[in-house]
């Protein structure tokens, strides 16, 4: 039986009712589906293949049993840190892995549960230090935790609480090897939790590897091209790479200034994002931007700026697209459409989060019949009117359009940011009325 309040949440076998009120006081109303069904398992000490949508809750799903279950060895002595964690939570990206960290940082530290966070792409030294602070939780990318498992930096063979998040995407990303390496540092007597928002066969046969009699929990529907119904689709019909710059400027900019929302813009090529970014914030957009080829710090940077509103606009590759749970997220804009159906569906995922509204809007030339096809099984899923637009597109009608290459360089540098829009956004100017600065 699912636990949909947080009365039934607590009591002697579930949470103590300290840590509810903690989830109370910090906004949280009731639990949200993936939690109701995954914590009465997860409590168990039973394991579990979460199949859910993004935004949906699904971190605090599977570190809160965790700490308890930590908590509890610790208090039996059956839990040295010194020997390793107790628990470990794999993810796909630094920028996931951060995003999980912050989550553990926030509601762990009042258990007085510690946790460290190792990923790629930045020095080995500060993450080793972290390592050696003995944690209760690590959040590892697959590569680097198995760098420092070869190097006896970390050990695991204590660790009897063991998360996969975004599963498919880690194996999207080639990352099958490392996580069936990892079967032979960990214990045999653990308990696992695995999350994916699709379930194909390569999915499956990972989790039958790692995971014992598990419950299959789904909320939503596993098929690929199933969408959150909180975000409204609309389809812009582009002739040329102006249209898309005259409706970023024509409809989104306007809105995003009138309710001090946040967008999210989504290109293909790092050079698209790097030019964008340059074209925008030289005329007095608060805008950053992320792509592939940035360094550590420069995306720390950006994501950081982005997620305390002192930029109102992220341009970003597909790198962006998974995982990425940024608050107030009003519009997503596929400035560049989608490759595939998959793509989309998380494209448009970072909005309409945790039970808000958003809107995604996607530019088309007359060219993407193919992928306007498969956007059209998504609007026919969440029970949207499919446009005229999209239909014709879709079809292959409507003339021959020729896409521009766009221009650009590398990213960095940029204007100070203070969430204020300047340039030729300020106040009156290209027909923005008298909002003030953005």
């Amino acid at each position: 039986m699912p636990w949909k309040t947080f009365d039934e949440c607590s009591g002697s076998w579930k949470f103590p009712a300290g840590l509810m009120q903690f989830l109370i006081d910090a906004g949280f109303k009731c639990p949200t589906p993936i939690q109701a069904y995954t914590w009465p398992v997860l409590m168990e000490g039973k394991d579990v293949i979460g199949v859910a949508k993004t935004g949906s809750g699904k971190t605090l799903g599977y570190l809160l049993p965790g700490y308890i279950k930590v908590k509890r060895n610790e208090g039996k002595g059956n839990c040295d840190l010194s020997s390793g964690p107790g628990m470990l939570v794999m993810a796909p990206t630094r920028e996931l892995c951060q995003q999980i960290y912050e989550e553990s940082e926030r509601f762990g530290k009042p258990a007085r549960i510690d946790t460290a966070c190792v990923y790629g792409g930045a020095p080995k030294g500060q993450q080793v230090r972290q390592l050696r602070n003995r944690p209760h939780c690590v959040v590892a990318t697959p590569g680097r935790l198995n760098d420092f498992l070869g190097s006896r930096e970390l050990s695991i063979s204590q660790c009897d609480y063991l998360v996969l998040d975004e599963a498919d995407r880690m194996l999207d990303m080639g990352f099958e090897p490392q996580i069936k390496e990892l079967t032979h540092y960990l214990p045999g007597d653990r308990q696992t939790a695995l999350y994916t928002a699709t379930w194909p066969r390569e999915v499956k046969e990972i989790a039958a590897r790692l995971t014992k009699d598990p419950t299959h929990i789904q909320v939503g529907s596993e098929d690929s091209a199933s969408a959150n119904a909180d975000i409204t689709q609309h389809i812009v019909r582009v002739y040329n790479e102006k249209d898309k710059m005259r409706f970023l400027e024509g409809t989104i900019f306007p809105e995003l200034q009138r309710t001090g929302g946040s967008g999210l813009i989504f290109v293909k090529t790092k050079k698209a994002a790097s030019g964008l970014y340059h074209e925008l914030s030289r005329v007095g957009a608060p805008i950053v931007c992320l792509h592939g080829d940035m360094d550590q710090s420069a995306r720390d940077h950006a994501l950081h700026a982005f997620k305390t509103g002192m930029a109102k606009v992220l341009v970003a590759t597909d790198v962006a697209q998974r995982g990425l749970d940024i608050k107030n997220v009003q519009f997503v804009v596929n400035y560049d459409a989608p490759s595939n159906l998959e793509d989309y569906v998380h494209r448009i995922g970072r909005t309409g989060r945790a039970g808000e509204k958003g809107d995604a809007y996607t530019c088309l030339y007359d060219s993407d019949s193919s992928i306007a096809n498969q956007i059209k099984k998504v609007f026919q899923k969440t029970g949207q009117q499919i446009p005229s637009e999209l239909a014709q597109i879709a079809s292959g009608g409507g003339g021959i359009a020729q896409q521009w290459g766009r221009g650009g360089g590398g990213g960095g540098g940029g204007p100070v940011l203070n969430g204020e829009w300047g340039g030729k956004y300020a106040q009156s100017a290209g027909g923005y009325g008298n909002q003030g600065g953005w």
